[in-house]
């Protein structure tokens, strides 16, 4: 099990996983690129950015840029690396923590719901790195986890598991992109809230796959 949760950091964080600290300044500065960029891409997309728009936002020369970053690209992917591991520490429990599966499920909503116009936004992009794809990877890796938990408890055998984690990592991004668009409207349902949209989702799992689960959280 440890070792999926490594192999997943090591494939949010690519090649700076084996490289040493940055220095602070270094760090402070490829946030302010970061934040930047978000913001922006939020504002009018990631493809009527420039650079100049970039630095101008931040506050620092395109020299600056280019000493960390060889164009926008290279920066946006730094970004979303740094987005997925965002999204990884609130999601996952702490050492010693009692975290069901249905609560990270909540956690991944109440993380998507403090990055609303930002996810709003990247989930439209169709450009040279697709979020969407970065994200099942994720949301997969999750249920894999959660798949090996149950049949250890259970004493049961999931034949290709694998091929069950992409079908619930599909179902969670579409939920969450039905969720980032919903609106209320009069007369309809008001929007779920993030702790009824991760019940949700457990409970169609669950429900979907009832050798391996049960309805109720546990």
């Amino acid at each position: 099990m440890e070792t999926l949760k490594e192999n997943l950091e090591e494939k949010i964080t690519g090649k700076e996983a084996t490289t040493p600290p940055l220095d602070r300044r270094v760090q402070r500065t490829r946030q302010l690129l970061r934040d930047a960029l978000f913001q922006l891409i939020a504002e009018q997309g990631y493809e009527a950015i420039s650079i100049q728009d970039i630095t101008e936002r931040a506050n620092l020369g395109r020299t600056t840029f280019y000493l960390h970053y060889q164009d926008k690209e290279e920066l946006l992917k730094a970004s979303l690396r740094a987005l997925l591991l965002e999204l990884h520490a609130q999601v996952e429990p702490i050492p010693g923590e009692i975290c069901p599966y249905h609560i990270r499920c909540i956690r991944i909503f109440e993380h998507v719901a403090r990055r609303q116009p930002l996810y709003r936004a990247l989930l439209k992009e169709t450009g040279p790195v697709n979020i969407g794809n970065m994200l099942r990877d994720y949301f997969a890796e999750l249920f894999q986890r959660y798949i090996l938990e149950r049949q250890g408890a259970l004493c049961v055998t999931v034949e290709r598991s694998d091929l069950v984690a992409a079908h619930a990592a599909g179902s969670l991004f579409g939920l969450i992109s039905w969720w980032l668009t919903a609106e209320d409207a009069p007369g309809k349902n008001p929007r779920p809230t993030a702790a009824e949209m991760g019940q949700l989702y457990f409970r169609l799992m669950s429900q979907g796959a009832g050798d391996i689960s049960q309805a109720t959280p546990n």
